[in-house]
């Protein structure tokens, strides 16, 4: 199975643990065997280009940011980028 770097970038705020939370559950569900990683550098996250947080991100590409993706939404992009 392909390898992907997935990313959650935050502040380390209620809203960020909880997007990592359900990133991670996700993937894991997915079984994927890929590993999470959680950021909170906020400098890494503006170099990546978003303002606002958390940030869900894959290989450096960010899905989506400011906001709190369902579930739904972030297997689809993992599953995009499995392609």
């Amino acid at each position: 199975m392909k390898k992907m770097k997935i990313q959650v970038f935050g502040s380390g705020c209620p809203t960020c643990k909880m997007l990592y939370e359900r990133v991670s559950k996700v993937a894991k569900e997915m079984d994927t065997n890929q590993e999470v990683e959680y950021i909170t550098d906020i400098t890494k996250m503006v170099e990546l280009g978003a303002m606002s947080s958390p940030v869900f991100a894959i290989d450096n590409q960010i899905i989506t940011a400011g906001k709190m993706p369902g579930e739904q939404e972030i297997k689809e992009a993992i599953i995009e980028r499995l392609k």
